[in-house]
């Protein structure tokens, strides 16, 4: 099942978008769809981040920067 959405783009957002097409050969559809997947893997790993975090940190796990620091 597939379904039809309407976007509302400014006339330089457009033409980014067919820039964009006629560079790599993909369709409108094919990058809003990536770019859309794209989007909600990086908003769940975000969400996910936000609600880990704090409990990591309570279970003494450090931060990727306080590894690189060397604290404790």
């Amino acid at each position: 099942m597939s379904t039809l959405l309407t976007v509302r783009m400014t006339d330089r957002e457009t033409q980014s978008l067919e820039s964009l097409c006629a560079a790599t050969g993909k369709s409108r559809s094919e990058i809003v769809r990536d770019a859309l997947r794209g989007y909600c893997l990086r908003e769940t790993l975000r969400q996910s981040q936000v609600r880990l975090a704090p409990l990591a940190r309570a279970s003494g796990w450090l931060s990727e920067a306080e590894i690189l620091q060397g604290n404790s």
